[in-house]
């Protein structure tokens, strides 16, 4: 005959009567402590430390809680996380640099390690404009930074001389020359105004 009593996983001995479960083992009720403090956790919210030992909730926020990454918060965490930029946030502290509000969809972009809504990201590092839908250059969607010229958006990269194909989007930001609603650089508008 086998003994169904279970054993209680702090003081080692068989437990009879009242049973807690909890973080995948069994406790008397007097047991069933915080790990620091020592107080009783019975029927009170715990967490569970790093060696799988409960905690009591104060407990928890001070030694184990992950701390917000939010410059003016900056405060334990406790209950859901939202992990983005390789840091932890509380939801409601995990906001646009810009406008401060959290992000609709979930989604956001990033410059300079900052998130920013898709609205403030636009009007801060796009000249205020709707990315368009496609490069005059290559006829490729744009995806990311592009330049106005011309009338039409192109990729950075796709903005060239139309005779050398020298990129004309650069350290020297929309310097470039006009003909019969070309692009040119320096060299080649001088060899065509030449000819």
């Amino acid at each position: 005959m086998t003994d169904k009593m279970s054993t209680c996983s702090k003081c080692d001995e068989k437990i009879s009567g009242t049973v807690i479960t909890a973080l995948t083992k069994k406790w008397h009720p007097d047991c069933f402590k915080c790990n620091k403090c020592k107080e009783n956790l019975r029927g009170k919210t715990f967490f569970k430390d790093k060696d799988g030992e409960p905690l009591c909730e104060d407990d928890y926020t001070e030694h184990e809680a992950a701390r917000c990454e939010n410059a003016k918060c900056k405060k334990p965490i406790v209950g859901e996380i939202v992990v983005a930029l390789n840091r932890k946030w509380h939801r409601e502290c995990f906001v646009c640099e810009k406008c401060k509000k959290q992000f609709k969809d979930g989604s956001f972009s990033v410059r300079d390690g900052k998130p920013y809504c898709r609205e403030d990201y636009e009007k801060e590092f796009l000249g205020g404009k709707k990315k368009p839908k496609k490069c005059e250059g290559c006829g490729k969607k744009i995806k990311t930074k592009w330049v106005e010229a011309l009338g039409q958006p192109w990729h950075c990269e796709c903005f060239v001389c139309e005779k050398c194909k020298e990129q004309l989007f650069g350290e020297i930001e929309g310097s470039f020359n006009r003909k019969d609603d070309k692009p040119y650089c320096d060299k080649c508008i001088e060899l065509i105004n030449q000819a």
